[in-house]
């Protein structure tokens, strides 16, 4: 472990290039994204003797001596090189030794840690046996999980039936689906943050959840900055009559689109918006290049059942805790 080394990094295009050419690398690493909040953020690259073979992302608290993360930043932590050009075993075993640098390394800056990792990493064995042979304190280890919508053949096959997702969406879904389509539900792309943000209240009012307006200022704000940079969409779903009924953003990177906020009007929760704005979204970015759809988190019972119906893979993420 003598050959590793962790260096403080600036959150600039270097960064960005690394964390984009990276497996595990996601669009809330990038720089332009995490400037966008108030928060303290220390940055490293992990060295292999001259060579930068990770990255660690720490959103720490305002003395610095804790890692604590942020609700809008679901995936940080450690960040691997793209080590593609090894062979399987090779790579698995850099990963592990890059992994096992770092979980020894951070405990001996910060008193606590704790983060999310993306769902590129299956292998965590480095943390969960940090200090295995003696009675030291430990890592926590947390399983969440999101679902991956693979729309792929979205762009050549008409056949609603022969698409792998609807093949593979509950029978609700796929009643709810052919309703919006009879119905003439129609999903548009929009720029307009202010009325999302009073959907957004207004579905949060409905679960019983009374957000602050500084709250509903700051889901604002970041929905125009990343509209203005090209880093998100926003689209709403109307009815036949030109009522928006449901409206969403989609955080947008290099290797995925990721399903950020969400938001339906209660009065027309008949209207099957609420489907047709994932749905219908799916052909949007689908133009757009993109392949896979992280619908970000099933990781309650109601948000769990909507997401999964419709087809998609499930895959955990961990969320890591020291102290």
């Amino acid at each position: 472990m003598s050959k590793y080394r962790l260096e403080r990094a600036i959150l600039d295009e270097n960064w960005d290039s690394f964390i984009g050419s990276s497996p595990s690398g996601t669009i809330f690493s990038n720089s332009y994204f995490l400037k966008l909040f108030s928060i303290n953020i220390h940055a490293y690259y992990c060295y292999k003797n001259n060579e930068i073979m990770g990255a660690v992302l720490c959103v720490t608290s305002p003395c610095e001596r804790k890692i604590i993360g942020h609700d809008y930043i679901i995936h940080d932590g450690l960040i691997y090189k793209d080590l593609s050009y090894l062979n399987r075993s090779q790579r698995y075993s850099e990963e592990y030794k890059i992994q096992e640098f770092v979980s020894n390394k951070l405990p001996t800056i910060y008193k606590c840690i704790n983060f999310k990792l993306s769902t590129y990493f299956v292998d965590i064995r480095a943390f969960q046996w940090f200090n295995y042979h003696n009675d030291g304190l430990k890592y926590q280890i947390k399983a969440s999980y999101t679902s991956l919508v693979d729309i792929s053949d979205f762009p050549y096959e008409k056949d609603l039936n022969k698409i792998s997702i609807y093949k593979n969406a509950s029978s609700a879904r796929r009643q709810q689906i052919r309703y919006a389509i009879k119905k003439q539900v129609s999903t548009t792309l929009t720029n307009d943050a202010d009325s999302f943000v009073s959907f957004y209240n207004k579905t949060m009012i409905n679960q019983n959840i009374f957000l602050p307006s500084s709250k509903l200022n700051e889901i604002k704000f970041l929905i125009k900055e990343l509209l203005k940079a090209d880093l998100c969409i926003m689209v709403k779903s109307s009815t036949l009559q030109g009522v928006v009924g449901s409206m969403a953003v989609f955080l947008l990177d290099d290797k995925k689109s990721y399903y950020l906020f969400g938001a339906n009007d209660p009065k027309f929760r008949d209207q099957h918006t609420g489907t047709a704005i994932l749905w219908d979204s799916f052909y949007i970015l689908s133009e757009r290049g993109y392949n896979t759809i992280d619908l970000e988190g099933i990781n309650s019972p109601n948000r769990g059942w909507f997401k999964t119906s419709f087809g998609g893979i499930i895959e955990p993420y961990y969320q890591v805790s020291y102290g």
